[in-house]
Formats: C-alpha cells, sequence, structure tokens
C-alpha cells in the first residue's frame, strides 16, 4: 500500500472518530437532566492561579509532584521532582535558581534536570505520526509533562534572634507535595542561597546560560561581588587570583574592569603588625600596551551607564595616578599609547648577584648551574666596575679560565658552555643603560593609590622583555619576604597583575627556574600577611607551576577550548561542560572561600578606556 493511502485513511478514521466525539458531547449537554456539571471545562491558567488567590502567585513555575518519583532527602543528595505548567515552560533552563517554600522558610535550590513525558498513553515513533508532524506540527504541551528537577542548594531562614536577618543553613527538610514553585525574584534571596557578599570588589551579574538573573529590585540584575573585608579573614586578593581564557574571549577587557575597583580612594589594606591601612599600589605587567589606558576615561559611557553603575557600587572612570616605567633598551623606544607620565629605568648588573637566572638561559645542565653561580658570587667580590661588560671580561679572560679549569671547580666543557650562553648581544642591549637604576625608583614605583605599568611590547626581543619582568616580580617577592626590605615594597599593598603567567610561572624546567618558582610560591603563602596580591592572567593555566595554582583561592574561567586546560581548573561536571560554550563576556567563577561557584556577565561597557 503507497504512503498516500495510508495517510487518507488514518485522515478518514480520525475525521470519523471527531464525528464521533462531537455527538457524544452534544447528547451529553444538551439532556437538560444537570449531567453537564459533571464536566469542567479545563484551562491552563485557572481565575484563582491568574489573582493569585490562597497565597499562590501567577509567576509560579509549577508543583512539587510525586507522581512521577517518590521525594526524598538524604545526606548524600535528593530527588525532587516539579511539574512546569505549560505557560511557564519557555522560562525554565538548566541551572535556573527557584524558591520552594515551606511557610516559615524557604528551600534554595537550581534546576539540574528537564524532562518531558507523555500524558497519555500513545506511540508517536511511527511512519504515519511523524509523516503528520512534519506537515502540520499541532503538537499540545497539554499532552505532555514537562518535569524539572531540583538540586537542593541551602534553606533560607530567619534566626530568632535576628528579625529582618537572613540566614542559610544546608538542606534538611523535605518539601511538601503540591508545593509551588517560584521564581526568586528577591535579590537578597539569591545572593544569601548562593553566599555571596552583598558588597565588595564588582567583578559582574549572576547569569544562567548566558541570560542574566532578574529580580524585582532596581536594577533588577543580581551583582557578584568579592570579599574585600577583614570580617571573615583577609580580603581575598590576598589569596590570589586567576583570569584564563582563550584568545579573543575579552581577558583583557574583563581584567581592566576588575582591576580598576580596586582602585577607590576608599578600599585600603592593613599591612603585617599594623592597624594602619593603605591604598593599594597596582602594578601590570603590560606585554600588549593596553593597560595604561586606565589613566583614561571611557567616553561612550553614558548617564544610564552612571546611573546603574552608582547603583551597584561599580567604580570607573579614569585613574590619574597612572604612572608608565619604561625600560631602556638600547636601540628600542617606546612609542606606544600612554598618555600618562612616563619614567625611564634601566636594570643594574648588581641585581643578577642574587638571581642569577637573570642571565642563565633554559636549557643550561646542572654543572653549568653550579658554575655560574660560582662565576658571579667571585666577581663580585672583586672590587672591579660590576657591570655586564665587566663580568664578560671576567669569565672571558683566559687566566681566569685556567683557574677554575685546572683547580677543578669547573670542568673545562662546562666552563666553556657558560661563556657562551652568557655573552649575548641582547643582555649587553638591557643591562647598565643610560637611565636610572630600577632599584632606585623604588620610591616612584611603588606609591599606595598609584597604578604603575611596564609596557614591553616596543621591545622585539623576547629574551630582554623576560628580564623586565623577572627582575620586577624578584624585586617585589625579595623585598616582601626580607624583613629589611625596601620600605616603598614593604609598607605598601601590592597587587601584582601579570599577563602571559605561564610564560614565568610555568612548571620549573631548571635549577633557577625550579628556585624562582619556590621564591613566587613562598611569596604566594604569605601574601595574606605581606599585603602582596597576584592577579594571573593566562590562556594556558595547565602550564602554572601546580605548587603556586594551589595558592590561588579565586579563578575566572572564560571560554576555554583546551581539554587540558579545562581539566586543570576542576569545576563541577555541570559548570564544565558549559565552558567550550562560553559567550564573550560570560565566565564561570570559582571561589569557594567567596562563594557557590555560580556563572556571570561582565559588564558590557569597559569602566575606562579599552581599545
Amino acid at each position: 500500500m503507497r504512503d498516500e493511502d495510508i495517510l487518507s485513511f488514518a485522515k478518514d478514521r480520525n475525521d470519523e472518530a471527531d464525528k464521533n466525539n462531537e455527538e457524544l458531547k452534544t447528547e451529553i449537554s444538551g439532556s437538560g437532566d444537570g449531567t453537564d456539571e459533571l464536566f469542567e471545562d479545563f484551562e491552563p491558567e485557572t481565575a484563582a492561579l491568574k489573582k493569585g488567590q490562597n497565597g499562590v502567585s501567577d509567576g509560579a513555575f509549577g508543583i512539587i509532584t510525586t507522581g512521577i518519583d517518590p521525594l526524598e532527602i538524604t545526606e548524600a543528595g535528593a530527588r525532587i521532582t516539579g511539574y512546569i505548567t505549560t505557560s511557564h515552560r519557555q522560562k525554565v533552563r538548566l541551572g535556573t535558581y527557584v524558591i520552594v517554600p515551606y511557610g516559615d522558610e524557604d528551600l534554595f535550590a537550581r534546576i539540574w534536570k528537564l524532562q518531558y513525558l507523555q500524558e497519555f498513553a500513545v506511540d508517536d515513533a511511527t511512519e504515519i505520526h511523524s509523516r503528520r508532524m512534519l506537515q502540520s506540527n499541532t503538537t499540545d504541551e497539554v499532552d505532555y509533562k514537562f518535569l524539572a528537577y531540583l538540586d537542593p542548594i541551602c534553606i533560607l531562614y530567619e534566626p530568632k534572634d535576628k528579625e529582618g536577618v537572613l540566614a542559610r543553613r544546608m538542606s534538611d527538610r523535605i518539601p511538601r507535595p503540591n508545593t509551588p514553585i517560584l521564581p526568586v525574584t528577591e535579590k537578597k534571596k539569591i545572593q544569601t542561597g548562593l553566599n555571596i557578599p552583598e558588597e565588595g570588589i564588582f567583578m559582574g551579574h549572576l547569569s544562567v546560560g548566558g541570560e542574566l538573573v532578574r529580580t524585582h529590585a532596581v536594577p533588577p540584575t543580581v551583582p557578584y561581588y568579592l570579599r574585600n573585608d577583614y570580617s571573615m579573614g583577609d580580603p581575598l586578593i590576598f589569596r590570589h587570583m586567576l583570569v584564563c581564557g582563550s584568545t579573543g574571549t575579552g581577558k583583557t577587557f574583563l581584567t581592566k574592569n576588575i582591576l580598576r575597583q580596586f582602585m577607590s580612594e576608599n578600599n585600603r589594606y592593613k599591612l603585617r603588625g599594623s592597624e594602619e591601612k593603605r591604598n593599594p599600589c597596582l602594578v601590570i605587567m603590560d606585554p600588549q600596551d593596553e593597560y595604561s589606558q586606565i589613566f583614561e576615561d571611557n567616553p561612550e559611557i553614558t548617564d544610564d551607564d552612571d546611573f546603574r553603575f552608582s547603583a551597584e557600587k561599580v567604580n570607573f572612570g579614569a585613574c590619574k595616578n597612572t604612572k608608565t616605567f619604561v625600560a631602556k633598551v638600547d636601540g628600542e623606544g617606546y612609542t606606544g599609547r600612554s598618555r600618562a607620565e612616563q619614567i625611564e629605568f634601566t636594570i643594574p648588573f648588581e641585581m643578577v648577584r642574587n638571581n642569577s637566572w637573570l642571565i642563565a638561559p633554559v636549557g643550561m645542565t646542572e654543572l653549568q648551574y653550579v658554575g655560574i653561580d660560582l662565576l658571579l658570587d667571585d666577581f663580585f667580590k672583586k672590587s672591579t666596575q660590576h657591570t655586564y661588560g665587566g663580568f664578560i671580561d671576567f669569565i672571558g679572560d683566559d687566566a681566569t679560565r685556567d683557574y677554575y679549569v685546572e683547580s677543578g671547580k669547573i670542568h673545562e666543557a662546562s666552563y666553556d658552555g657558560i661563556a657562551r650562553r652568557v655573552k649575548n648581544r641582547a643582555l649587553a642591549r638591557v643591562f647598565d643603560q643610560p637611565a636610572r637604576p630600577i632599584n632606585e625608583v623604588l620610591g616612584q614605583i611603588f606609591k599606595p593609590g598609584q597604578v604603575s605599568v611596564f609596557p614591553t611590547e616596543y621591545i622585539t626581543n623576547s629574551r630582554i622583555r623576560d628580564i623586565i619582568t623577572l627582575t620586577l616580580m624578584s624585586l617585589i617577592v625579595d623585598n616582601k619576604l626580607n624583613t629589611s626590605g625596601e620600605a616603598a615594597v614593604k609598607e605598601t599593598p601590592i597587587i601584582l597583575g601579570l599577563d602571559e603567567a605561564h610564560r614565568y610561572l610555568s612548571n620549573a624546567s631548571g635549577e633557577h627556574s625550579r628556585r624562582l618558582i619556590s621564591k613566587f610560591a613562598d611569596a604566594a603563602r604569605q601574601g595574606r600577611k605581606e599585603g602582596l596580591g597576584l592577579f594571573l592572567i593566562t590562556q594556558d593555566p595547565q602550564d602554572i607551576d601546580e605548587t603556586i595554582f594551589k595558592q590561588i583561592n579565586t579563578r575566572i574561567i572564560l571560554n576555554l577550548s583546551n581539554d587540558a586546560a579545562i581539566n586543570t581548573m576542576k569545576v563541577k561536571k555541570e559548570f564544565e561542560k558549559r565552558i567550550p560554550y562560553l559567550k564573550k563576556g560570560q565566565m564561570i567563577v570559582h571561589s569557594p572561600d567567596n562563594s557557590d561557584m555560580v556563572e556571570i556577565m561582565g559588564l558590557s561597557k569597559c569602566v575606562v578606556k579599552h581599545v
């Protein structure tokens, strides 16, 4: 039989069934004996629901049901199923936050699973049905059960001795069947339910699936803040932050917005052993010459933006106390974007005395590392001029070579290898240039309330860029950890913004790399006490040394497509699957000491200039 004949036969049968149903309905309704009162017309939204009678809002998504699965809550988890009404099914998404009232307190939960079930026993996996639906899809939502499975997050309640204060505890109650499932429309309930601070460093707005969570407040969005006070310990910036995302996901845009929040006049931090509070100094290593624009206003910010920013305590506008520090490099000149005051400096070779990795390239053997330390130690004991040129003359002298080789202090092959690797034209271009040594301008670099930017884009040689960055990192760490460190560094809270962090804090590949990593790991551990906060930006978080990575408390994850990078972040499964699909500005925040893991959306406009 042809398909056309099958469909024609099915249509005739359906028409006949419809005719019989109409006759039966007419017979019942027209009998006049009151039997029509036995039947009630079904309406998806009854008048009672629309008017909100019995305390039920017409905005309820649906009700808790036991018709499919039993209600269950245990110490290991819960099984709570809700039926979603037809008029609200388009509003419900995976991850949507909801409230289930108990009367005296509320269950705060998120939807972790959605499911359709047939209302009536019908086989819809047939050729006839599929062709009919393809020709004219007349599917009625009422013919299906739409179920939402809830993951309890906490119980929201008001403590008896603290009227008007909202608190949370673990989910220890089971909701009653037929209790309404309500959207969360109160900002305070969402913030308390997710353990988000009500003030602090603004980072973005709470979202689900890229859609902002909205409430009845003005403005309706829910701001996400990073804890920045001493109520529960030290501010979280001193337990370090990481922003990671693939190229083009908006890392710099987001980083500017976050770092700007720390540069408020009212934002002050304590120093070790003192109750005095000072503004932080923001030091930024800028490989793309973008962060100096913190010095300028964003001309695209409107009055409406001004109102929203002020309502949610978002700091915006130029940081006029911004300075650009330019390394003097022979043959290179800075012609970048910075309009802030520019101060030139040079790196004195004297700094290599305790930081031999500045001239020791990756790839040296262990014997060569030992040898270069010995040569540097002896060179700096001499009364000669301690410059890079003086060191090259020292190791290039035949008498010096004979002394170390014949005495057995350094093997002949190792000595020659050191000499070849250290004699580098790039090193001669960066050390001891005609500018003030960096250790003499520390008072200008590390000032409370100042943004100090170190651009390196204008330098074509990657090794010189690395030397400049490593020098500054060493200066900060050495002076912070040393009890007799320079007062400018020791007595100033410092936030170090390190872009391309994986280049400098990668898994140790040699003895000197291990020393640097070890030193920075110590600084990360003691950051809370010493007033040093690391703000790392990278596209390869998997390359950052594990000892340092473990010290990072707040991780901001943008779109990542690298499986190794995603696995490194160690987020919950439901969030891990979203990472490759995050849109620009959309991110996941993993900060256990601040809040539950959440998704947020960053601002659509930069709070300072961004080109």
